[in-house]
């Protein structure tokens, strides 16, 4: 009873060392849950069963015929009480050797259906931050593209603002030359009409052609709308000083030339 007890301890039970894998894992507990493997742990718990209560029986010819057939037939039963623990140690080494290398073959599928299982998972993973990574980069393409849109249209803005910017500087330039002209213009007329002065002054023959002089001047510079004011409106772009400042309202064209009023100047006299 002794020697069952230790076999079965030693031998049947295994230790925590035979069980425990290289990864921490246990093979025995992990194929104790698994449905496909209970039938034939229960053939093998019921084999040590039929051994251990043959191992009680009294015959111990009967032992060595019908149960345990690798037993060796002998007639000297001291021979057959001594080689029985040897045989019976060798058929469960046998059996723990089996066990052990079923627990490492299970173990290894185990290992292999787990990184399979890994493997899979991260696929999941890569082609889901994939799309996610699809998605980001479209979005960000469409920003970009609108704002491109966005530059152009500023620069196609700001190009037109410079076009317009050169138009208002060549305008005021020639408005520059215009006034420059008007300006020359007027002189010229202060000088003819101070000229006609001091002619009038210094040719006090008759009091006839003095008088027809200042008539003359008054001609020149009076309103050719209403003949009363003095002129003091140059009208553009014919350039004549033809009106005064109330009548100049009124006036769609030059009363001189009747050019098409475009503009006017007040002449300061």
């Amino acid at each position: 009873m002794a020697i069952q007890a230790q076999l079965y301890s030693e031998n049947f039970g295994w230790g925590a060392q035979d069980l425990v894998m290289e990864n921490g894992a246990c093979g025995f507990d992990t194929l104790c849950l698994l449905p496909q493997h209970q039938h034939q742990q229960q053939q093998h718990l019921m084999q040590f069963d039929q051994f251990q209560s043959l191992s009680h029986h009294k015959d111990h010819s009967f032992l060595v015929g019908s149960s345990l057939p690798f037993l060796p037939r002998n007639d000297d039963h001291q021979h057959q009480s001594m080689a029985l623990p040897q045989i019976v140690s060798a058929h469960f080494e046998k059996q723990r050797m089996e066990f052990e290398h079923f627990i490492n073959l299970q173990n290894e599928r185990l290992r292999i259906a787990m990184q399979e299982q890994r493997k899979q998972q991260i696929s999941v993973l890569v082609k889901k931050y994939e799309s996610k990574t699809q998605f980001l980069l479209k979005q960000k393409e469409e920003e970009m593209a609108k704002a491109s849109n966005r530059t152009m249209e500023l620069q196609n803005f700001l190009k037109k603002l410079e076009t317009e910017s050169q138009t208002w500087q060549r305008i005021a330039k020639e408005k520059e030359a215009m006034v420059a002209s008007l300006n020359s213009t007027i002189g010229r007329l202060r000088e003819s009409a101070g000229n006609a002065a001091e002619d009038a002054e210094s040719c006090c023959k008759n009091m006839e052609e003095e008088e027809n002089t200042e008539k003359r001047i008054r001609r020149k510079m009076v309103c050719k709308c209403c003949n009363s004011r003095e002129s003091c409106v140059v009208m553009l772009p014919c350039r004549h000083l033809c009106s005064c400042k109330d009548c100049e309202v009124f006036l769609d064209s030059c009363p001189v030339c009747t050019t098409v009023k475009k503009a006017t100047v007040e002449a300061l006299i």
